[in-house]
C-alpha cells in the first residue's frame, strides 16, 4: 500500500535533519523569520500550512465518531464488538501523518533549491501553532519550537492595517470598532506570552525566542544566535547573504523601514507605531489587560 509521494525519502531525510515549528501572535515578525530561516542553505522552512485548522476539527470529529460507533456496539455487536474507540494517540498519530505530508512539500522545495544533501532542518512557520502548543509538542515530541515576540500593542495596530487597510484607526467612523477589539487581542497577547515561557521552561534547550524589535535593530547579531543554536553555518558571508535577501528593502520593492504602503503585507517595517495610532485611553485598554505582561517582556507601558 502506497501511502503518501515522497514519504520514502522525507523519512530518510529525516534520519539525519531536525524538525522545527516557528510561531508567534500574528503580525511579530514570524513571515519575516521564515524567509530569513529558508534563505539560509542548511535550512527549509515552509508557511504556513494551516494544520491547526484540522487539529481544531480533528477532536471534535473523533468525538462524534465515538459517540456513533458505541451506539452501534451497544445495540447490535454488544460483547462481539470489533472496533474500539478512538483516543489521543490516534489523534496524534494522525497529526503527525498530515505534518509529515506537508513537510513533504518543503522537502521537495528545497530539492529544487539543490539543499537536499546540506539540509539540517526542516520546519513550517504558522501563528496558529501557538494555539494549542503543548499538543503540538505531543506530536512532534523531537520538534523545536522558534517564537518571535514583538511588543503587542504593535502587533494589534499592525494587525488592523492588515485587515482595513483604509481604515484610520482613530477616525471617528472606525473609533469605536478599533477600541472594542483592543482587549480581546490583549489576552491573546498576554496568554501567548505566558504559552511561550512555560514552554521555554519546559523543554529546556529546545526553544528558541526572538525579540522582533531586536532583529529590528541588528538582524546579522540575530540570525547568527539562530543559527548557532541550530549548529549551523553562522559564517559572516553566510548571514550577509541570507540578510541582504531578506532585508525590508529587497522585500517590499525598495522601500526603506518607515515608509508605509497600507496595501502591503510588509506595511512599514518599525518598532514602536502603535505610538502614533494609540491615544491615551487606547493604551490604558491594553495595559489593563496586558501591562504586567508588557513590563516583564521589557515593553514601556505610557
Amino acid at each position: 500500500m502506497t501511502f503518501m509521494a515522497g514519504t520514502d525519502e522525507l523519512g530518510t531525510l529525516l534520519e539525519r535533519v531536525g524538525l522545527f515549528i516557528v510561531t508567534g501572535v500574528t503580525k511579530s515578525g514570524t513571515t519575516w523569520l521564515q524567509r530569513l530561516l529558508d534563505s539560509h542553505p542548511q535550512i527549509a522552512c515552509g508557511g504556513e500550512s494551516k494544520l491547526n485548522v484540522l487539529l481544531t476539527h480533528l477532536a471534535p470529529a473523533i468525538r462524534e465518531y465515538n459517540t456513533a460507533l458505541s451506539k452501534t456496539n451497544a445495540k447490535i455487536y454488544k460483547e462481539d464488538a470489533v472496533y474500539r474507540e478512538l483516543g489521543e494517540p490516534q489523534l496524534l498519530t494522525a497529526m503527525q501523518y498530515f505534518f509529515l505530508d506537508r513537510l513533504s512539500a518543503v522537502q521537495r522545495t528545497a530539492e529544487a533549491a539543490g539543499k537536499n544533501g546540506a539540509l539540517r532542518w526542516i520546519g513550517d512557520k504558522d501563528p496558529d501553532y501557538k494555539r494549542q502548543l503543548s499538543t503540538w509538542r505531543a506530536i512532534l515530541p523531537e520538534a523545536r519550537v522558534i517564537s518571535t515576540t514583538r511588543d503587542g500593542r504593535d502587533c494589534f495596530v499592525s494587525l488592523w492595517f492588515h485587515l482595513f487597510p483604509d481604515r484610520e484607526p482613530l477616525a471617528a467612523e472606525n473609533r469605536a470598532d478599533f477600541v472594542g477589539r483592543i482587549k480581546g487581542h490583549a489576552a491573546t497577547w498576554r496568554d501567548t506570552m505566558a504559552k511561550f515561557q512555560k514552554d521555554s521552561a519546559s523543554f529546556p534547550g529546545r526553544h528558541f525566542s526572538l525579540r522582533y524589535e531586536a532583529m529590528l535593530g541588528d538582524t546579522p547579531a540575530e540570525m547568527t544566535r539562530l543559527f548557532n543554536w541550530l549548529d549551523c553555518d553562522a559564517e559572516p558571508a553566510t548571514i550577509e547573504a541570507v540578510v541582504a535577501r531578506n532585508s525590508f528593502s529587497a522585500l517590499s520593492g525598495g522601500r526603506q523601514p518607515g515608509e508605509a504602503d497600507a496595501q502591503s503585507f510588509l506595511r512599514k517595517g518599525i518598532a514602536g507605531d502603535w505610538k502614533n495610532h494609540f491615544d491615551e485611553e487606547c493604551n490604558a485598554l491594553y495595559c489593563e489587560v496586558a501591562g504586567e505582561a508588557l513590563v516583564a517582556a521589557g515593553y514601556e507601558v505610557r
